[in-house]
Parts: structure tokens; C-alpha cells; sequence
């Protein structure tokens, strides 16, 4: 435990999660499926979740899930959250990436100063997208900050009823006041939208652009980078549960691969359909499973996904634990952590590579469900979070003592 640790009130207990309501969202998420998977391609089309998906996840209170019971949240640990978001992501990666990113932003929200969070969640929970890099540009005024900025990749924008803008705190001479990035929270009828989100795959994401202009913020509304999410204020009240003393990225990291790993067990489940009904063209294989060898590496690939799963929930345990403990994290936790996640993730692109050889290339065909999820996970995947070298290099250069490392210390 560190100094600031000690000098917390010792009055003030940290609670643990509510994962009561997991039975229940498992069977949910499976009931869910067919409706994801029959909405999928319209929802690729209008490129944001369809008003069936959109109501259906309303309905089951599923944007909610992260955020503390002190604001009517469930308040679930994050592995029960991600071994939901595993169910999930086996309906569509798309949905279950707006479910994912939509918790996560407004937990990240929760765990901010006192007046944000009673700003933001006095009326019950809320909805939260967000986004920071190109982080837009804040200039100080009375009472608060005026932001200007372009925000792509605000996954959840079209269901959000808030947005966390990053911005540089910027001076009268045009260079940055105080290093680090700030955020400032908005409603999102006071943003405009930008229709940007044209890629292969995440589609149905709606990850558009916000954009602000010339936006006054209050202070109240701010989480400046000096005293940022997470801060330990002695003074601080609404800090009284374990997602309180999360660390960000590596939580947002372990239940975002949640998703991707749910995904691509659904597609060794409709390959595993294909090779017992389709023949190995140009083969004396009639059906495919006569094929030792597609039996083999179809065993292989079901070996790394079930690995790839022990990774991950390992790795959203691990959060719980640190967190009821109050055991804070260091540099080679956090890096090994990232390591773990980067293994997993690589594990999963791999599977999904190697199933598609298997189903062949009518696989590719924009009607075949195979197509969308391979096209999804492949973009998923290319999340800065999840990219395997980075992580390998953070954590071989922290085991070894090479500094600086390259990434700062608390960004990973």
C-alpha cells in the first residue's frame, strides 16, 4: 500500500461486485442470439445498431452493466462482465462491441470526481461514449473550458447520451499549459456527428466522429489530467465499491477481448457444421470430416480458443481481485497483464485465420454469417489495445529494466 493509500479514511469500506444477475444475462445472451444474428446485415448496412437490436438491449438494462450500484448499476465484476460479453459477441461482434465500449466509457465516468459523477448519474445510469486521440483542444475560461474537436472511432455514438471528449488544456501563446490529456463531458445533443465510419468491418458500430465547437464545459464536468480518473482524494465520496479502484487500461483491455473470443467460438461452431455437410472439393473427402487432418486441426483450434478464454478470464479475475483487495498495480503487473491479453488476442486471430481455410472460399460469400464475423473480429483485433507486439515488447522491456519503455508507465 502506498502513503496516499494509508491516509484514505479508514471508516470507509470497499465493497465488493454484484454478480448475482450473471445466470440470468447468460441465458439472455443466448435468447438474444438469433435476433443479433438475423439483424446483422441490415445493421452492417445502416451502420449503427438496428432499432430491434437497439430496444432489445435497452429492455435488458445491457448498457448499464459496469456501472456501481451507487447509481443503479449491477455493479458485476469484470469477469462475470466478460464471460457475458463472450456470450454475446456470439450473436454479432458488432452489437457486443456497443454494449462493450457504452460500459465501459460510462464506468471509466464513474470512478471521476465527485461533482462529475453526481452530474452525470443523479437522475440514474447513463449512457457514455468517448473518445481522446487526436485529443481536441480546451481553452480555460470562467467557471469551466471551451473545447474544440474531431473525435473519431465513437463507438455507440447514435445510442450515447453523453460524450467524453479528450482535449490539451491549451494557452494564450498556443502551447499546452499542463502536460496530459483532460476530458470533458457533453451532452450529445450539443454535438454534431460526423458520418465517418466507412471500414470492412464494425460496421454496425456507428464508431462516427464527434465534433465539438467553440463547446463551453463547467468545470464541473471536467476531469483535468492532474487529478485524474481513479484520483484518491481523501475527501472523496462516492468511492465506496471495488470498479472503484480499477486500473483503466487494464480493465478496459481483459473486457474487451471478451467479445472477440465469443465470436470466433461461434465460428468454429458453424465451420464445425460445414465439414460434417460439405465435401472437400477436389478430395475423395465426402463430407470434409473424413479428413483426418480437418479433424485434427479443428481439435487444435478448439485447444487455442479454450486457452485463449482461460487467458482472458484470468486476466478480468485478476482486476477483481486487486481491486477488493485494494492492492494497487505496478508497472510489471500492468505489463505482464497486457502480455497475457496480447497472447490471448493472438490466439484468436490465428483460430479464426485458420477456420476460414477450412470452410473454404464460399466462406467469403457477404451472405455466408462467416464472412461478417471473420470481417469484424479482424478489425476488433486491430484495436491499439489488443496489438501482440506491442504488448510483448512492454513487458520483455520491463522484466529486462530497459528504460524508458516504450509506452509511459500508467498507459498501459
Amino acid at each position: 500500500m502506498t502513503a496516499l493509500d494509508d491516509a484514505l479514511p479508514q471508516t470507509r469500506d470497499v465493497e465488493g461486485y454484484d454478480d448475482s444477475r450473471l445466470p440470468q444475462l447468460l441465458e439472455e445472451a443466448r435468447k438474444l442470439r438469433p435476433l443479433l444474428r438475423e439483424q446483422a446485415a441490415r445493421a452492417e448496412e445502416l451502420r449503427t445498431l438496428t432499432p430491434e437490436v437497439e430496444a432489445a438491449l435497452h429492455k435488458l438494462d445491457l448498457f448499464s452493466l459496469a456501472t456501481p450500484r451507487r447509481w443503479g448499476g449491477a455493479g458485476l465484476s469484470n469477469r462475470a462482465y466478460t464471460e457475458f460479453q463472450m456470450e454475446l459477441g456470439q450473436g454479432d461482434p458488432a452489437a457486443a462491441w456497443v454494449v462493450q465500449i457504452l460500459n465501459s466509457t460510462t464506468w471509466v465516468a464513474s470512478t471521476g470526481p465527485d461533482a462529475l459523477q453526481e452530474g452525470l448519474f443523479a437522475q440514474g445510469p447513463t449512457i457514455i461514449c468517448g473518445a481522446y486521440n487526436p485529443p481536441g483542444i480546451g481553452t480555460k475560461v470562467d467557471g469551466g473550458y471551451r473545447i474544440t474537436g474531431k473525435f473519431p472511432y465513437s463507438s455507440g455514438s447514435r445510442q450515447a447520451k453523453w460524450a467524453q471528449c479528450g482535449f490539451v488544456h491549451m494557452g494564450d501563446e498556443g502551447k499546452p499549459v499542463t502536460p496530459g490529456i483532460n476530458f470533458a463531458y457533453v451532452p450529445m445533443e450539443q454535438v454534431t456527428i460526423e458520418d465517418t465510419w466507412h471500414v470492412v468491418g464494425m460496421q454496425a458500430t456507428g464508431s462516427d466522429t464527434i465534433v465539438v465547437d467553440a463547446l463551453f464545459v463547467p468545470d464541473d464536468m471536467i476531469v483535468t489530467a492532474d487529478r485524474p480518473f481513479g484520483f484518491r482524494d481523501p475527501n472523496k465520496r462516492h468511492f465506496t465499491e471495488a470498479s472503484d479502484r480499477q486500473p483503466l487500461l487494464p480493465t478496459l483491455r481483459a473486457t474487451g477481448l471478451g467479445l472477440m473470443l465469443g465470436g470466433a467460438v461461434a465460428m468454429l461452431e458453424l465451420v464445425e457444421e460445414n465439414v460434417q455437410q460439405k465435401p472437400l472439393v477436389t478430395t475423395t473427402f465426402m463430407p470434409k470430416a473424413q479428413s483426418q487432418v480437418v479433424v485434427h486441426h479443428l481439435g487444435r483450434i478448439a485447444a487455442q480458443l479454450d486457452t485463449a478464454r482461460l487467458l482472458i478470464l484470468h486476466a478480468a479475475e485478476e482486476i477483481d481481485t486487486y481491486a477488493v483487495a485494494g492492492q494497487p498495480w505496478t508497472p510489471l503487473d500492468s505489463a505482464r497483464h497486457k502480455a497475457s491479453c496480447a497472447q490471448a488476442a493472438q490466439l484468436i486471430h490465428d483460430s479464426i485465420e485458420e477456420l476460414m481455410y477450412i470452410a473454404g472460399s464460399s466462406a467469403f460469400a457477404t451472405a455466408n454469417p462467416l464472412s461478417r464475423f471473420w470481417k469484424d473480429l479482424h478489425v476488433g483485433l486491430r484495436h491499439v489495445a489488443h496489438i501482440p507486439s506491442v504488448g510483448y515488447e512492454i513487458y520483455g522491456r520491463d522484466r529486462l529494466g530497459i528504460e524508458p519503455n516504450i509506452t509511459p508507465v500508467g498507459a498501459y
